[in-house]
């Protein structure tokens, strides 16, 4: 895992800043308007039946924009779909800020969500193609804690406005939306296309702009991706080939069952069980989930010194047996407020960090002419698998909800478990080709 000397000459720059303020807004846009559909349970009175979809909203047009965005941006790059799910953000939040009526609202968040599958899905790929090789992952875990922030924007945007009225509400949160939005265009306008995408496309081209963004170091930049060129384990991007990989069959499965843990048992446990049982506490447990999440990952921005699949197998134990506490105390808190929330902070701060190193690791384990698709695919079935718990589980008693929020951690836990016994390390400073498998060292 030794670096190559041409990764080495390469230093962060000022381009590398403005890559790292680019992905850390855009993970902090997707988290606020994904959140955006469980403050808007509020705005609307709605039957249960119509509740649920409104909270599978969310999860439903999100996986839409990654099925979208994941094939686009392998085929057309991922800075285009940068712009086009800026543009489609701020078209969305300017309308729900004036939106009336449940229609509207639904349409407005529809296209939000769109903007935000294509936005995550974009940043978790080229994150990892375009921070310096010694930075990869810890830039790439730092970028993802920002969605954490973003939950906290909004819990703060709902709940300072909650006592206000509807349309107060509903124009605090969109016009905050539309902020995001603005600072993420100008941040965007000084990051450049993935060297490593536009090099399989174009290697002139790639030269180019990497002598436009990186002035002075535009030759080991260019020379790090040839020379892990030289020494790829495939020669072509054809699908066939690429999935013949080693370990490939062993990647999809082991990172859909971690994602799928955490996409819904996050959600559950902070989008869904304030809707569904606590409507009093929505805005509160958001807040408690999101100040949870800013300080677990304030303290893990160190984490990719640490063995990847380590940190997965212990963050999976712990959401789990966090799961079986609260499913085994319900007697204790639920006619205490202050309890529950209390639970459902300790449990996030170590979702986090699950959730964080998880992110890191579904994006970095594809090869480069299908890491937008691939990476895709697994958000696309996890994130489908959690629409469907939301349906699932809408006429449950608290306690049998619960019991299935904690089958859902272990899904997850069995996929880590996989990885941990089988599966390579991909952190501790692991080049970006070892962890994917396009490299010879994969093999060794």
């Amino acid at each position: 895992m030794t670096a190559h000397p041409a990764d080495r000459r390469i230093t962060w720059c000022p381009t590398d800043s403005w890559n790292f303020l680019s992905f850390a807004i855009g993970m902090l846009a997707e988290a606020y308007a994904f959140g955006v559909a469980s403050v808007a349970t509020g705005w609307v009175s709605i039957p249960k039946s119509l509740l649920s979809l409104l909270l599978a909203w969310a999860p439903i047009w999100l996986i839409i924009g990654i099925a979208i965005s994941g094939p686009l941006s392998d085929r057309l790059g991922r800075k285009l779909m940068f712009y086009v799910t800026m543009a489609l953000y701020g078209v969305g939040a300017l309308g729900l800020a004036f939106s009336q009526g449940y229609g509207l609202i639904l349409l407005f968040l529809a296209i939000m969500l769109l903007a935000s599958g294509g936005e995550m899905n974009t940043i978790l790929i080229a994150s990892h193609e375009l921070m310096p090789p010694r930075h990869r992952g810890k830039a790439t875990m730092a970028a993802v804690s920002f969605v954490s922030i973003g939950g906290l924007v909004l819990a703060v945007a709902a709940f300072s406005s909650s006592y206000g009225s509807v349309p107060v509400q509903r124009a605090v949160v969109g016009g905050v939306g539309f902020v995001i939005v603005a600072v993420l265009f100008y941040v965007r306008g000084r990051t450049p296309e993935s060297l490593r995408w536009l090099y399989g496309i174009d290697p002139a081209r790639a030269l180019r702009e990497a002598e436009h963004f990186y002035p002075d170091q535009a030759a080991a930049r260019i020379g790090a991706i040839e020379a892990e060129l030289r020494t790829s384990t495939t020669a072509t991007s054809s699908w066939r080939q690429v999935m013949g990989l080693t370990r490939m069959g062993l990647k999809l499965a082991c990172s859909t069952m971690m994602s799928f843990g955490n996409a819904a048992g996050y959600g559950m446990i902070t989008y869904v069980v304030g809707p569904y049982f606590f409507k009093n506490l929505t805005d509160q447990i958001l807040l408690a989930a999101g100040l949870a999440a800013v300080i677990s990952g304030a303290i893990f921005l160190s984490g990719d010194r640490f063995s990847r699949r380590r940190t997965l197998l212990l963050g999976y134990v712990a959401c789990a047996g966090i799961s079986l506490i609260i499913v085994l105390t319900r007697g204790w808190w639920h006619s205490d407020a202050l309890r529950f929330l209390a639970l459902v902070f300790v449990l996030n701060f170590f979702i986090n960090i699950a959730y964080i190193t998880e992110d890191t690791f579904k994006a970095e384990i594809w090869p480069t002419a299908v890491r937008g698709s691939m990476t895709a695919l697994v958000r696309f079935i996890s994130i489908g698998c959690y629409v469907v718990t939301i349906f699932v589980t809408q006429n449950l008693t608290i306690g049998e909800y619960l019991g299935f929020n904690l089958a859902v951690w272990l899904v997850g836990l069995a996929g880590a478990a996989l990885w941990s016994a089988f599966g390579i390390e991909t952190g501790g400073g692991a080049a970006l080709g070892i962890a994917s498998g396009e490299t010879i060292a994969d093999h060794s």
